[in-house]
């Protein structure tokens, strides 16, 4: 293997998506990088190099930066998280690792300081304990109210109890008066669950764009340790001439890993972003055929993947990229059906709707079918009155999200189309997305799919 010289470090350090530093034995700025420039919002390195490490942070949290300077320079690695200042009296907040880069006989002469920006992903997972806090105090609400207004009647009816005459005609007037009281809180109480819903549903939606923002975060640094990966093997494979054909070999495997990697981090991104999806001509065979590698290796080795061919092509309107999206979610669907094991079939047709077989969800006309079916064991109908429910789903805690449908239903409602679900119990489950045809084909163009 090459050796990793001085020039190679320094296109490490520009090209890395964390803020690098590198610290005297006395804690001053030696070097940093470009990212770290930007997350300090300095103009310049003459605003950071020759200043000290611990002024760079709040007055809480400069003895722990201290700290940690001289627990590098006798060799020990150590990681802390606190607020730092920018040069713009913004804080931010970073998680670090400090660590001594080179030895002199011993002695530490140059640290290493690497810095993350988690500010947002914090600040994503606090809301979500907020909306969460909320969601539970709104039930709890809920809860009370039905119990204080049922006690009514019962009290102006046990409070009635006079003379016998007294309380013949008192019975009377309370069983009108129940009368008005239950239509009263009949109606008080469909305006406050009417209200509650509303509520909960606004949660829910707040909900769904915290954890829009959480995975948008997390897909953001990602991508930032991918980059710094392709950087490093890139500067590795830059001299093939010095490599043995092993090594060759395994920097292959390890830049086909990275390619995965950046797929998986755009359908990250894909999930996390809130406008509507594009919309162009495709063919819903190239979006198939495209993703049909992709989804043969999330599936796993014991389930078998067939894509049936088809002889016409389906042209329709919609992005490639949600599309795509949704057939993956679909697959892992299925997949998980199966328990792992068995076949996932995608096939594809043309079908029509007459004006006399319409209805307000499934409107008239020409339709490009692309259709799922698994293996699995199918589902009953309390699961699939439920099926695309947002945050609805069957799992163990943990192990999954309950988005992955509610994404397609959305998907299919944006492009005009519909989803058919055609399951029973033990004879497995066929999904079908119907897309409207479009009009011509003539303004298809080849669409090459990488991930959602």
């Amino acid at each position: 293997m090459p050796a990793f010289s001085r020039d190679h470090y320094r296109q490490f350090v520009e090209l890395s998506g964390d803020s690098i530093f590198e610290l005297d034995g006395g804690g001053r700025v030696v070097s940093v990088n470009q990212r770290g420039l930007e997350l300090l919002e300095a103009y310049g390195r003459h605003d950071v190099v020759g200043r000290h490490w611990h002024d760079l942070w709040t007055p809480a949290m400069r003895a722990i930066a201290r700290e940690a300077v001289r627990l590098a320079c006798v060799g020990q690695r150590n990681e802390f998280q606190g607020a730092v200042q920018t040069l713009r009296d913004q804080e931010r907040i970073w998680s670090v690792i400090v660590s001594p880069l080179a030895l002199d006989r011993g002695q530490p002469v140059l640290l290493l300081a690497m810095c993350r920006d988690v500010t947002d992903r914090l600040r994503s997972e606090h809301a979500l304990r907020l909306i969460n806090e909320s969601l539970t105090s709104q039930l709890q609400g809920a809860e009370l109210r039905e119990l204080v207004t049922a006690r009514h009647a019962d009290f102006l009816e046990s409070s009635l109890t006079q003379t016998q005459e007294q309380a013949e005609a008192e019975r009377h007037a309370a069983e009108a008066l129940r009368g008005q009281v239950d239509i009263a809180e009949a109606a008080r109480s469909l305006a406050e669950r009417a209200r509650d819903s509303a509520e909960l549903a606004s949660l829910q939606a707040q909900k769904g764009e915290a954890v829009g923002q959480l995975v948008a975060g997390i897909a953001h640094d990602f991508n930032n340790m991918l980059q710094t990966a392709v950087a490093a093997i890139s500067v590795v494979t830059d001299t093939p001439e010095q490599l043995t054909p092993l090594q060759r070999k395994l920097l292959g495997r390890g830049q086909e890993a990275l390619h995965h990697a950046s797929m998986l981090a755009r359908r990250l991104l894909a999930f996390s972003r809130r406008h509507p999806p594009r919309f162009e001509a495709l063919d819903l065979r190239e979006v198939a055929t495209s993703m049909a590698e992709l989804m043969r290796q999330s599936l796993g080795p014991d389930m078998v993947l067939v894509v049936e061919p088809a002889p016409q092509a389906l042209i329709t309107q919609g992005d490639p990229h949600a599309i795509g999206q949704a057939v993956m979610n679909l697959c892992i669907n299925a997949r998980d059906a199966c328990q792992n094991r068995g076949q996932i079939t995608v096939s594809f047709s043309h079908q029509s709707i007459a004006s006399d077989g319409a209805t307000p969800s499934r409107a008239s006309g020409q339709y490009v079918v692309l259709s799922v079916a698994d293996t699995g064991t199918g589902m009953d109908q309390a699961t699939l009155s439920r099926l695309f429910e947002p945050y609805f789903t069957t799992k163990p805690e943990g192990q999954g999200t309950g988005l992955g449908l509610a994404q397609v239903y959305a998907l299919m409602r944006h492009s005009g189309g519909f989803i058919d679900v055609d399951t029973a119990l033990g004879r497995g489950t066929v999904m079908s997305l119907w897309f409207p045809q479009a009009e011509s084909a003539s303004a298809h163009a080849p669409v090459a799919i990488h991930a959602a």
